[in-house]
This record gives C-alpha cells, sequence and structure tokens, in this order.
C-alpha cells in the first residue's frame, strides 16, 4: 500500500510540475520510480505517465503548433522511437542509470547557461530532422526525449506558448506510437498496467490543479527548486549506477 500511494504521489506531482514549469514532469518521476522497481519498469511506466501529462498539455496549447516543422519533428522522432526501444532492450541496468543521470545532468547544465545565451541568429529548420531523431531514441530509451527539444526550441527563438504546444503535441503523439510498440512487444507486466491504471490520471489531476496556482505562485522560485530536486536526482542515479 506505501509503494501504491507512492508511485501515485510522485506521477501526481510530476502532472503538477509540468504544468507549473512546462518541463521536468518524467525527470523529476522517472528516478524516483527506480526507488520501488526496476530501472527498466520505471522507464515504461515513465512512457506511459508521460503520455498522460502531453495529452493534458496539449488541451491547452495545441493552437500554437507551427505545422511544417511539427510535421518534421513527428516523422523524425518516431523514426527514433525503435532504435531507443533496442538499446533499452540490451543496455544493463547499470547503464540505463547512469544514461538517465548523465541526461539530467546535461539539462541542469544547459538551464544554468541558456538564459544568458543572446543569439543574434536562429539555427535553421532542417536541423529539427536529426534533433527529433535523437529525441525519439532518447524518450523510448530513458523516457526523457524533451530536454534535446527544449534546446533545440532555444536556438530556434520559440515563444513559450510555440515550445510547449510543440513539446506537448509531439510528446503526446510519439508516446502513443511508443506505447504501441511496447504493447506491440509485451513489454507490459500486469504490474506496470496496475501502477499505469492509477498513475496517468493522477498525472492528469497534477496538471489541473497546476493551472489555477500558477497564478498564485512564484514560477521562477518554483524553477528553482524543481530543478534543485532534478540535481539530487541526478546524483542519486549515479549512485545507485555504479552501485549496480
Amino acid at each position: 500500500m506505501l509503494v501504491f500511494l507512492y508511485i501515485n504521489i510522485v506521477w501526481f506531482l510530476a502532472g503538477f510540475i509540468n504544468g507549473v514549469t512546462s518541463f521536468g514532469g518524467n525527470m523529476f518521476a522517472v528516478p524516483l520510480m527506480t526507488l520501488v522497481m526496476d530501472p527498466k519498469d520505471a522507464i515504461i511506466l515513465g512512457c506511459i505517465g508521460g503520455l498522460g501529462i502531453t495529452t493534458s498539455i496539449t488541451v491547452f496549447y495545441h493552437r500554437n503548433l507551427p505545422k511544417l516543422e511539427f510535421i518534421l519533428a513527428c516523422v523524425s522522432s518516431i523514426v527514433g522511437v525503435p532504435f531507443g526501444m533496442i538499446l533499452l532492450e540490451i543496455a544493463p541496468a547499470k547503464a540505463v542509470l547512469i544514461g538517465c543521470g548523465c541526461i539530467l545532468l546535461l539539462f541542469l547544465a544547459w538551464q544554468a547557461v541558456a538564459g544568458r545565451m543572446h543569439l543574434t541568429f536562429a539555427i535553421p529548420m532542417w536541423t529539427i530532422v536529426p534533433v527529433g531523431i535523437l529525441s525519439g531514441i532518447l524518450l523510448s530509451s530513458t523516457s526523457m526525449g524533451g530536454p534535446i527539444l527544449a534546446m533545440y526550441a532555444v536556438m530556434r527563438g520559440w515563444g513559450k506558448e510555440v515550445t510547449l504546444s510543440v513539446l506537448s503535441t509531439m510528446g503526446m503523439i510519439s508516446m502513443i506510437f511508443l506505447v504501441a510498440l511496447q504493447w506491440k512487444n509485451g513489454l507490459y507486466t500486469p504490474e506496470i498496467l496496475h501502477n499505469a491504471m492509477w498513475a496517468v490520471p493522477c498525472t492528469v489531476i497534477g496538471v489541473l490543479i497546476s493551472i489555477p496556482i500558477l497564478r498564485r505562485i512564484d514560477p521562477r522560485l518554483f524553477r528553482l527548486l524543481v530543478l534543485g530536486m532534478l540535481a539530487v536526482s541526478a546524483g542519486m542515479l549515479f549512485m545507485r549506477g555504479w552501485q549496480a
């Protein structure tokens, strides 16, 4: 019962965090899931939980899509998904834990420098193809495909609404494709399905609650708290990875 409550509370907080800060839901939840389940099961559950988060946010921000760029991003991400599934299947638990820790560490480093960047030009649109492929690989192998897209959004000069719209809608479509492949390959155990049945509604509730609360809290302070939690999670993943 304690594990059941822990899982649902973590995914509720993941939805809430993503709704307030526009990032970090899966990066917050997946490391914490590795404390109560196998790392690969945590990533698979993270793909289903992430689908609940991205679908909820897409409802509110789907009107701001740059259509051609979005199509290129979706197609390239879907191309990368099967390769990430192969990586997850063959990688040992130690590599999975350390790989997730590296993604968190790189994302934190990016957050430290992104605010100081003053780009005088935007990178060309075609670069979304390799970025999308890499995002698909990271999504299916670690359930953390969003950070690389967030970096691309900054270097393209997208506004917050466009960034949220593309990341959430693309994440939703990619995760639907990914979940279908995972189901076809028999990756969903009864335990994962049972956890997902409760975790997904919790993520949706977290996103919905974040909308009215967003106007009453300081998003910048909350963002710093989330980054601090991600730093702790990265340290935990590295430590568990070396011990595995």
